[in-house]
């Protein structure tokens, strides 16, 4: 899924009146979370994406996990629009999806095993 690709499904599947900069700064929060949290990467290494620049880019993480960045999408737009009961459940959520790609890439990979060439 690209950048651009997600930001238009969420615009499909939760209208709002959010922008492009704005939707493409919480994919790059979720982003950051993958690449530190999941991947183990240093600060220094995380990447960020800009719509102008990156709407065509493919985000890291791959089917069937890629739900959390709309599932993320989802929920800051709840809690932007100070709609919190909608955030708590689009929030749990994207939760459990995280937590969900983070037990089957801690699997597949081994991420604290260093084998660094295996998913970069």
């Amino acid at each position: 899924m690209t950048l651009s690709q997600v930001i238009e499904m969420a615009n499909d599947v939760k209208p709002n009146a959010f922008d492009e900069k704005t939707m493409t700064h919480w994919v790059n929060q979720v982003e950051g979370q993958v690449q530190t949290e999941v991947f183990l990467w240093a600060v220094e290494q995380i990447i960020q994406y800009d719509i102008n620049q990156d709407a065509d880019t493919e985000l890291l993480v791959q089917p069937p996990h890629d739900k959390i960045y709309l599932s993320y999408l989802m929920a800051m737009i709840d809690f932007a629009n100070g709609e919190y009961n909608k955030y708590a459940n689009t929030a749990a959520m994207f939760n459990e999806q995280f937590a969900e790609f983070m037990r089957w890439f801690a699997l597949t990979f081994r991420p604290a095993d260093t084998h660094e060439e295996v998913y970069t």
